[in-house]
């Protein structure tokens, strides 16, 4: 029988005031990562993943795994015009995770999917709009029922090109977008957050697509190079410290009001 717990995420004049307790002041600590039924100890093909791969994550680096990526399905790749040169991709994306751990804060793995070589269209000369996208699910499990809170797509090394009129060129992810004469650089990426329920164990339903454009005499193109997902959950303090924590801060609220009246 699954075990369901009910959480309230904490405000963020609690983490504050956490940070003062000291629970939240240690560092950010990296993952170790385990990628399962894959030739490389440094990340998984999709193509790998999608034949019974999976990759692990712990966090905090104690030992015991707080993510899980697993059961990758429904993979689809389609193309418009079908006379398009470009190759199914899945063989070329290669998929690595990074995690962080911030004590008594939050936990978070981000999946980071490098497509080698890029998807890249350029309809022929003509009136032509040429289009491609990648399909594929996954389960992403959090261990110790810490509910995932929230996903974050992201367009990291995606750029088109006009034409400006019509429908312009396009490169999307999962709601994350940049179409007309854009690029999103790692710096600054185009991305899109969703809330989640909280949940426990969580279906990802990932959908990339590009479109490039050709008027007449002017060019369009979309390009992908990378995009990602970070999947982040939020560390509930004990009942005690919860007390302690708002003792402290009524005190702390209290010291400032003096020190203002004096």
């Amino acid at each position: 029988m699954t075990k369901i717990r009910r959480y309230t995420i904490p405000s963020a004049a609690a983490l504050v005031v956490a940070a003062g307790l000291g629970l939240a002041t240690a560092p950010a600590q990296a993952a170790l990562v385990t990628y399962t039924g894959c030739a490389s100890t440094s990340f998984c093909t999709l193509a790998e993943l999608l034949g019974g791969g999976s990759i692990s994550v712990d966090e905090d680096g104690n030992g015991t795994i707080e993510k899980v990526f697993e059961d990758w399905t429904n993979y689809d790749f389609s193309k418009s015009p079908g006379a398009n040169p470009v190759a199914d991709p899945k063989a070329n994306i290669r998929v690595s995770a990074t995690g962080t751990y911030i004590p008594g804060v939050s936990g978070s793995t981000t999946l980071n999917y490098i497509i080698v070589g890029g998807i890249n269209l350029t309809p022929p000369s003509g009136n032509t709009t040429w289009n491609a996208g990648v399909g594929f699910d996954f389960t992403v499990t959090s261990a110790k029922y810490v509910p995932i809170v929230k996903q974050i797509d992201a367009l990291t090394g995606a750029s088109v090109t006009g034409p400006t009129t019509g429908t312009p060129s396009s490169v999307s992810f999962n709601g994350a977008d940049i179409s007309g004469n854009s690029t999103a650089t790692p710096g600054s990426p185009a991305t899109d957050e969703m809330t989640l329920g909280p949940i426990n164990t969580y279906t990802a339903m990932n959908n990339l697509t590009l479109l490039a454009r050709r008027t007449t005499g002017v060019a369009g193109t979309a390009r992908v190079t990378s995009f990602s997902q970070t999947f982040t959950q939020v560390v509930i303090p004990e009942p005690g410290t919860v007390v302690g924590v708002l003792a402290v801060g009524g005190l702390g609220l209290a010291m400032k009001r003096r020190q203002k009246d004096n």
